[in-house]
């Protein structure tokens, strides 16, 4: 009788690792399966009013919206207008970046002045408040802003603003 051989345990770990790499995984190779269209982004966003100064009276300007940015024109109200707006002698007096959400109530927008480090409170033209105001009026749902940050009628920075309030500057 010959004598048996063992195979030592990593001898047999690898012949075990080859027999199932060469069975595979049971699943059959199949062709191209379709899955309909490519997807395409149709999504359009809807424009945006940004009121800004001509003459010191109060012109709504339509801009591009960007989807996801329901506030976006009041982070708008800080940026330079555009050459076409400057040649119509548009103009802003937002100098400080704002920033926008709706806490409590979704009829009120608050609007957080964005200056930044210890320094004071910025002033507020009467002219840029009423930016603020009729550009928050023209979103649609806001009735009313809560400008944290700025000098309202309550004295500590936190009135309520309408756009009724600068009907004078209203062009």
């Amino acid at each position: 009788m010959r004598p048996r051989r063992v195979l030592s345990a990593p001898l047999t770990a690898l012949l075990a690792a080859a027999v199932l790499a060469a069975s595979g995984c049971g699943v059959r190779p199949t062709g191209i399966l379709s899955a309909g269209d490519r997807p395409v982004a149709r999504g359009q966003a809807p424009a945006i009013t940004v009121y800004l100064l001509q003459n010191g009276r109060l012109r709504p300007v339509v801009r591009p919206g960007l989807p996801g940015h329901p506030y976006l024109s009041i982070a708008q109200l800080s940026v330079p207008p555009t050459a076409a707006e400057q040649r119509l002698g548009l103009r802003t007096e937002v100098r400080h970046p704002l920033e926008s959400r709706v806490v409590d109530d979704p009829s009120t927008l608050i609007i957080d002045v964005a200056h930044g480090g210890p320094r004071p409170r910025p002033d507020w033209s009467r002219a840029a408040l009423a930016q603020i105001a009729c550009t928050a009026d023209a979103l649609p749902g806001i009735d009313r802003v809560r400008l944290w940050g700025a000098p309202e009628p309550d004295g500590d920075g936190r009135g309520f603003l309408r756009c009724g309030q600068f009907s004078a500057l209203l062009g």
